[in-house]
């Protein structure tokens, strides 16, 4: 029988939850497990949350069982293959342990330069964002600026018009009063007609002396 070990779903959706265990090859994944091993819950991600029996995971290791690609990675990210490399170079106990303070160090050390890089990563991402966003806005304040002196231009021949149509309206009004004006001159070579019957007063003279001569 070919045993494998590897990890088993649970949880709900979204929020999965995994046993490692040893299992035949053979059955599916979410089959009977031979034996539970250990259990990784990937939601928390600022630590390596996983519980592994490490003398049964190794003893089934030594009995041929394959782990598969995410178990090895786990036990990587763990320790636990760094600390079995360091078992199998027959190094002592106390020794081991310091080998392991070690590696634990540098990979905090690891951890923190990540963080950092992605921090610098995400600043200078939102950077370039500002960047852009200022560019566009420079972009954009001149063809505002031109539509807006544009605007006076086209209110300024708007007003024009309608004063030349009042000039045009004007323009027979004059044209009006130039013709009235024979008018009132035709009614001034008409008032010495109206005059004329004054002069016959020297004739009513004479008939009143003619009346008293009589």
């Amino acid at each position: 029988m070919s045993v494998k070990i590897r990890l088993q779903r649970l949880g709900r959706k979204k929020k999965p939850f995994y046993r490692i265990v040893a299992i035949d090859s053979k059955k599916r994944r979410d089959g009977l497990e031979i034996e539970r091993l250990g259990w990784y819950d990937p939601v928390i991600k600022d630590d390596l949350s996983m519980k592994l029996n490490e003398e049964r995971t190794k003893s089934w290791i030594e009995q041929g069982a394959i782990p598969s690609d995410t178990v090895k990675s786990l036990m990587k990210k763990s320790g636990l293959s760094y600390k079995w490399h360091l078992q199998s170079l027959g190094l002592s106990d106390d020794d081991i342990v310091k080998k392991m303070d070690e590696w634990e160090r540098a990979q905090e050390q690891r951890a923190e330069i990540s963080k950092k890089k992605k921090e610098e990563k995400k600043l200078q991402k939102q950077k370039e964002l500002e960047q852009a966003a200022r560019d566009a806005a420079a972009e954009e304040a001149p063809a505002e600026e031109a539509a807006a002196e544009e605007a006076p231009a086209e209110e300024a021949v708007a007003e024009e018009a309608p004063a030349e149509e009042a000039v045009a309206e004007e323009a027979p009004a004059e044209e009006a009063v130039a013709e009235e004006a024979p008018v009132e001159e035709a009614v001034a070579e008409e008032a010495p007609v109206e005059e004329a019957p004054v002069e016959e007063a020297p004739v009513e003279e004479m008939d009143d002396e003619k009346a008293s001569k009589e």
